[in-house]
């Protein structure tokens, strides 16, 4: 078992679109950025970046109060920087101008087309509705690139805060892959930032898959047409990669599997929004305690080891309280259960079978009473045996301690991954193939 990350970087974060929340959300609510910060030198930004306000309020409480937690610590609150920006969606005629007046500025700077026409019987999405890639791209670009360019400037104070930090760093742009929001705005976003950052600051994708429960989010014509651009943008010419530090893929369907299979009770509306808010929040929290902890070593081994190449990163949740076992019920009755959700990883990792790679490496968390060893143990069996030929050789493995005695999970990370190593996007590729063309015009960016 290994125990020790690399040295320590720091962490920024840019998140887009409701996942994108989340994941700022829960980096700004960890003690781990505290005890970042609290290092010489040490220096954190974070920008949210949505269509409305519905999903920043909720961040936006925690930043102010990650403010006082820093204050109350002596940390100076000019290492830390937050802001958010809500993206109006103008009436589709005024929309249509606003695209027109954009499309130059943005080939200019950044090389990059915007969609040629409308449908003509496109409306303007309503908050709550989904907005589509090429729109919410279009968005992006008028907000960098027209009038007193909202976006760019609060790129620029982001990148500002950046060049505080004292070391390097890992700027981590977070979006779902199944929204239009975030995938949408993601690459342009990210190359923007690019040539605003110093030269040791790192720009890397944080891009979250679609679960089971997302409903008509679940594996759909964005989520394809994301992951495509994507594999596209990350396989060509270095200087255009809006990623040069690396891509987590992060599927989220063995957390919401392991939440949903044995919870049915109340108004089932109500159920399943609770459920996507708890497993996305679940995903979000993981990976953001696992990126700030041990100075952040984790992630900046984990990307150096990667070269750039795509890394899964699968939350695997072994235990949710209340489920299966209840508090104050026999320890012993875990056993089985653990052993039937270790078995599962391959499963729910979203990975075609026969996919392989020569190391991996798996994260332990848990209760001390909750037998970490085995959690160990079986979870590089179930990996060897799924990714690695069996040889368990290429396995590094962490224990980290839960705070909480009835959650317990596992982060499997792999590298080397490609896009059509994921089943959501082989499957989903052949079911879209007959999808019309101004379907998928929306959909490109």
């Amino acid at each position: 078992m290994s125990s020790k990350p690399a040295t320590t970087r720091n962490v920024h974060v840019i998140g887009i679109g409701r996942t994108g929340a989340a994941y700022v959300e829960a980096l700004v609510r960890t003690g781990e950025i505290e005890d970042l910060l609290a290092a010489p030198d040490a220096s954190f930004a974070a920008l949210l970046v949505d269509i409305g306000e519905d999903d920043v309020f909720v961040p936006n409480d925690y930043a102010r109060s990650l403010g006082k937690r820093l204050e109350s610590r002596r940390i100076s609150q000019e290492r830390f920087h937050y802001e958010s920006v809500n993206l109006g969606v103008p009436e589709v005629n005024q929309l249509t101008k606003d695209i027109e007046s954009a499309r130059a500025p943005l080939k200019a700077a950044l090389g990059e087309s915007l969609i040629e026409k409308l449908p003509k019987d496109f409306a303007s999405p309503k908050p709550g509705e989904h907005t589509p890639r090429a729109v919410a791209k279009a968005l992006a670009a008028i907000q960098l690139q027209v009038g007193n360019k909202p976006l760019a400037a609060a790129l620029e104070r982001f990148a500002g805060q950046v060049k505080k930090s004292g070391g390097a760093s890992t700027v981590l742009v977070a979006f779902g892959l199944a929204g239009g929001t975030g995938s949408g705005m993601a690459a342009a976003l990210a190359r923007s930032l690019k040539p605003l950052l110093p030269a040791n600051a790192a720009v890397t994708g944080l891009a979250q898959l679609s679960h089971s429960g997302d409903g008509d989010y679940h594996n759909s014509l964005a989520q394809t047409m994301a992951i495509e651009s994507l594999a596209a943008a990350t396989a060509g010419d270095a200087a255009a990669n809006p990623f040069p530090g690396g891509l987590f893929v992060v599927p989220s369907e063995h957390s919401w599997q392991r939440l949903s299979a044995y919870t049915s009770t109340g108004v089932r509306e109500v159920r399943q929004r609770f459920k996507q808010m708890v497993t996305n929040r679940f995903v979000a929290d993981s990976f953001m305690r696992w990126a700030a902890s041990g100075g952040s070593g984790h992630l900046a081994r984990v990307l150096a080891d990667a070269k750039g190449k795509w890394v899964l990163f699968d939350v695997a949740k072994l235990t949710h309280p209340g489920v299966q076992v209840l508090p104050g019920e026999a320890g012993s009755k875990w056993d089985s259960v653990l052993q039937q959700w270790i078995e599962f990883v391959p499963k729910f990792s979203g990975l075609r079978e026969g996919f392989k790679t020569d190391r991996a490496e798996i994260h332990v968390y848990a209760a001390r009473d909750m037998k970490t060893e085995m959690l160990d143990d079986e979870l590089r069996r179930v990996v060897a045996s799924a990714y690695l030929g069996g040889k368990t050789s290429g396995i590094s493995t962490f224990r980290t301690e839960f705070f909480d005695v009835l959650t317990s999970y596992g982060l499997v990370i792999l590298p080397g991954v490609k896009s059509d190593d994921l089943v959501a996007y082989t499957e989903a590729k052949a079911a879209h193939a007959k999808v019309d063309a101004g379907s998928r015009a929306l959909e490109a960016a």
